[in-house]
């Protein structure tokens, strides 16, 4: 075959996957709107949270960066106020993600039948499409470290220079959703400066060009940061740090049992059967090494702390696709071991998004119910002000199902720890006004009888499953006539 025609056909072939992967990203849209709505999935009140952060638009906020904030008000200024509004640009990252594994395998392999095997296995990994179900932090994290990861890649082995700024872009992006991100120019760093024959790119003042191209793009969180006590960062030692003590080994089992059901179990035992071995080939082995370092560093964590299981979860991008390439090359039987891990954790996944069907336990009940109980808690108390609560759990549901906009506030509980409700103006400034406290705890803060002239409690409201199952319940009080008190203030970041 002629060079001329090849390039026709590879060039056809490339327009053909971009065309499938639109499709598919356009697919998945409509899906996860259907899946949604059918399995009863109210906003998390996570994305509740963020949502209350994009009413109050800033550069940056208490835990995470201004990313999601500024994406929810832009989706809800175009489209309008609602739930799917608030996930659509998750559902459209997780789409990217994929688009992104895909064209990262077919550079690593230069094989569409890897490309398309990486992109197949990370839809229907558990991990990846649950966090693409909401909007997450998460999710624009493995994005960016995906679109970081594959920009290093090409940096180093493809002879891209400008590449550097690329990634550059991409951690300073995800730099402004989830600060973890940073771990990936860390450990890709140590991996340069420790490999000689990559040791001389650090010469290369590209590799500097796309720092400061991250740390422009960043510039909002440390702005922020610097002028609210770096909250945030304080924040997140919380996570880095662990007890020093021997009474959390019992985690580390738990830590690996997790993520093995997390990346569906006979995937994981399949992948590790493949990938055991050192790659020889040194771009294959940079990717392999960075995976390991990640995922090290959180074994580790997990001797001394609980690890979340999405943690480590970017790192297995790159041995997914490593893992994909050879696929193409298994034998029947590794084959047929892979078609039951994928149709396995597609059955995991339905069972897990609709549990009542089966008999189980939710394990995503604090997606569930939120939204009834709230509006029938609302409908007692039309005359009210303002709310008050004791958790930025409970406010943000609150706030984003409440029938009419009012004023939130999370005070009364010093157990907790700060969140930005802690950084809004004060509840002082509701003085006079009448409001209604809300609590999933029966027993109201003794601060609240000292607050307020008087405090009536409404009867309890329960949250229930599709089986009937309690939730939680919802306990209330209208209160009259607040007066500023000194309330407790909380014990951590």
């Amino acid at each position: 075959m002629s060079g001329w025609a090849g390039g026709k056909l590879h060039r056809h072939g490339c327009a053909t996957d971009a065309g499938a992967l639109a499709l598919l990203i356009l697919a998945l849209l409509g899906f996860k709107a259907w899946l949604t709505q059918t399995a009863g999935f109210d906003l998390h009140y996570d994305e509740a949270q963020y949502w209350e952060w994009s009413q109050q638009l800033d550069w940056s906020y208490y835990s995470k960066g201004p990313l999601l904030a500024w994406l929810i008000a832009l989706a809800e200024t175009l489209f309008g106020h609602g739930e799917w509004q608030v996930r659509l640009f998750g559902w459209l990252a997780h789409g990217i993600l994929l688009a992104l594994v895909f064209f990262f395998a077919h550079d690593v392999w230069g094989n569409r039948r890897a490309a398309w095997w990486a992109t197949i296995i990370t839809l229907f990994t558990p991990l990846y499409f649950t966090l693409g179900m909401v909007m997450s932090t998460d999710i624009f994290l493995f994005t960016c470290w995906t679109w970081g990861l594959w920009a290093i890649y090409r940096a180093l082995f493809r002879t891209q220079p400008w590449a550097w700024y690329e990634a550059g872009a991409a951690i300073g992006i995800g730099a402004l959703t989830k600060l973890s991100i940073g771990l990936l120019p860390f450990f890709a760093g140590l991996l340069i400066i420790f490999t000689p024959a990559l040791r001389h790119h650090l010469k290369n003042p590209h590799v500097w060009g796309g720092v400061a191209v991250l740390l422009a793009l960043m510039s909002p969180v440390l702005f922020w940061n610097a002028t609210h006590n770096w909250v945030m960062f304080r924040h997140e030692m919380g996570h880095v740090q662990g007890s020093g003590s021997n009474q959390y080994l019992h985690l580390l089992p738990d830590f690996i049992a997790g993520q093995f059901m997390a990346l569906s179990p006979v995937v994981a035992a399949l992948a590790i059967s493949v990938l055991w071995r050192r790659p020889t080939l040194p771009d294959q082995r940079f990717l392999w090494w960075l995976a390991l370092c990640w995922i090290g560093f959180f074994a580790f964590k997990a001797l001394s702390a609980k690890v979340q299981i999405n943690w480590p979860a970017p790192s297995y991008i790159g041995l997914l696709i490593l893992f994909a390439g050879h696929i193409p090359a298994f034998s029947h039987l590794k084959r047929r071991l892979l078609y039951t891990g994928i149709v396995l954790a597609t059955a995991l996944m339905g069972i897990a998004y609709f549990p009542h069907k089966f008999g189980l336990g939710d394990p995503f009940k604090d997606t569930k119910a939120w939204q009834q109980p709230i509006t029938a808690l609302a409908t007692h108390t039309p005359d009210n002000d303002f709310i008050l609560t004791e958790s930025y759990a409970m406010a943000g549901e609150l706030a984003f199902y409440w029938p009419r906009r009012v004023p939130v506030y999370v005070t009364g509980n010093s157990g907790r720890r700060f969140n930005q409700h802690d950084l809004w103006p004060s509840i002082d400034r509701e003085a006079g006004r009448n409001a209604i406290f809300v609590s999933s705890n029966p027993q109201p803060p003794p601060q609240l009888t000292q607050a307020f002239d008087e405090c009536t409690a409404l009867p309890p409201i329960a949250a229930r499953a599709a089986d009937g199952r309690v939730l939680r319940t919802f306990y209330g009080s209208t209160c009259k006539n607040y007066r500023p008190i000194a309330w407790p203030v909380p014990g951590s970041y």
